[in-house]
């Protein structure tokens, strides 16, 4: 089954029409004739979109979606509600109330099929970022959700230009965005910073004009993909509109221009795409928050260990060398019993900052542990990794670090173990394996340059010998 599709209506022969239309189309579908129903069936359904009567034996579609409400744990379920022919009085209040579209008698089928896969699949799109959202909210890495805070940039898109201008002076005096014109043969002037958040594009009935084109353009470009895309067409072309929404407009006017039904649709888009602008940034900064140390802001140990595996596993298949470092700060005790933990703490940010202005663009370095930090070098010899390491040595022994309200900077040294690995010593069954045994390999050439008097270089036992 493609989905579960709830039915309102109090109609039988209505519900019966609709059953068949959709079960043809491997839909699961549930019937109800009354909004009483509707509390017990989302429970037990579970529906991915509801299809609604525009009024009820007890109630309205506008009153559906008020029980639906917003979750603040899942996506909304849509709603579509099917009105009388040319109530344009009825579809203005229920787009006001929040329901995601409105369809009017007589329906088309095509139509109503294609409204329906547009609405799941953006409601499928949607569970990822919520789930991603709900996972990282769980640690504290997500805000409330805000509404679009900003003006938005418009851009309406037509093959006539004194439509297009007709449009935007009669979307203008609308005052709450940024209304642009632009013909639909320029692509490349759309995607110019600032790229809009909406187009609003004309769909027209000529097979030679192009506004199906730009959609799927703008929608395929990484740059506009996310931007809300409203198609408006010809209420007598009911094709033109099914194809807009099976390429990928969010919302379509199937009842041609009309200002204060695009504003209204137009906001809804807005607000869905500023929802999930703020959930994708809530899941980047969370899964960004999950990888770094919060001190120095280097990657922590849980991505440089499975950095150091693909490392492993790329140096396999190119048949290349690579480093790997582990370093750790000597005494670096007493500056913490002496100068306090705030004095210790920043000693490892500058010291993070001086690692990290020695490292080649490909190159990792990650804090590991309290002064131990993990360098992985990838394409490098034996020879110029030990080289790199005595830099980084001289880096931190060169100069003094200054520590707050003390008058003379304290000098620091480093110790680094060094392992260079080949191809040939890495076993491609078992990666994790061999990252594993040359991290101890390093471990154990650092604790030889600790012992050795400290702020040194020390290659792996095997590899000295």
């Amino acid at each position: 089954m493609l989905g579960t599709i709830l039915i309102l209506d109090g109609i039988s022969t209505n519900r019966i029409m609709l059953k068949v239309q959709l079960s043809a189309s491997y839909y699961h579908v549930v019937q109800a004739d009354r909004i009483a129903d509707l509390p017990s069936l989302l429970r037990r359904c579970r529906p991915d979109l509801i299809l609604t009567a525009m009024r009820l034996p007890d109630g309205n579609a506008m009153d559906v979606g008020r029980i639906i409400g917003q979750p603040d744990l899942t996506p909304r379920i849509p709603i579509i509600a099917i009105a009388a022919e040319n109530d344009k009085e009825s579809r203005i209040a229920a787009l006001a109330s929040g329901i995601e579209d409105v369809i009017n008698h007589p329906i088309s089928d095509r139509l109503l099929q294609a409204r329906i896969r547009s609405l799941m699949r953006a409601r499928l799109s949607e569970e990822d970022p919520y789930l991603s959202a709900v996972a990282t909210r769980e640690f504290g890495f997500s805000e409330p959700v805000a509404s679009f805070g900003r003006k938005a940039r418009v851009t309406v898109i037509s093959n006539d230009s004194r439509t297009a201008l007709r449009w935007q002076m009669a979307l203008k005096s609308e005052g709450r965005h940024h209304f642009t014109v632009h013909p639909s043969n320029d692509i490349q002037a759309l995607l110019a910073d600032p790229v809009a958040d909406a187009f609003v594009i004309e769909v027209s009935n000529a097979p030679h004009l192009n506004g199906l084109q730009m959609l799927s353009d703008l929608r395929a470009r990484a740059s506009t993909h996310n931007a809300a895309m409203i198609a408006v067409v010809d209420p007598a072309n009911t094709e033109r509109a099914v194809e807009a929404l099976d390429r990928g407009a969010h919302d379509v006017m199937q009842n041609g221009f009309d200002p204060a039904e695009l504003m209204l649709r137009l906001d809804k888009q807005l607000q869905r795409k500023a929802t999930f602008d703020q959930l994708r940034a809530s899941v980047r900064s969370g899964l960004r928050d999950a990888v770094l140390d919060p001190m120095t802001g280097l990657y922590n140990r849980r991505y440089a260990l499975p950095y150091l595996s693909r490392t492993l596993r790329e140096a396999v298949r190119d048949g290349t060398q690579f480093a790997l470092l582990l370093a750790d700060l000597d005494h670096f005790k007493r500056i913490n019993d002496e100068f306090g933990h705030l004095a210790g703490d920043a000693v490892l940010v500058e010291t993070a900052d001086r690692l990290h202005g020695l490292m080649r663009p490909i190159d990792m370095l990650a804090r590991v542990g309290g002064e131990e930090f993990m360098i992985v070098m990838p394409c490098i010899d034996s020879a110029s990794a030990t080289k790199a390491a005595g830099r980084l040595c001289r880096e931190i022994n060169a100069r003094p670090f200054a520590i707050k309200d003390h008058h003379e900077p304290v000098p620091l040294t480093i110790s680094i173990g060094a392992m260079v690995g080949l191809p040939g010593d890495i076993l491609p069954s078992d990666i994790e394996g061999s990252a594993k045994s040359l991290i101890e390999e390093a471990d154990r050439a650092l604790y030889q340059a600790k012992n050795g008097g400290r702020n040194q270089v020390m290659l792996s036992p095997e590899q000295a010998a």
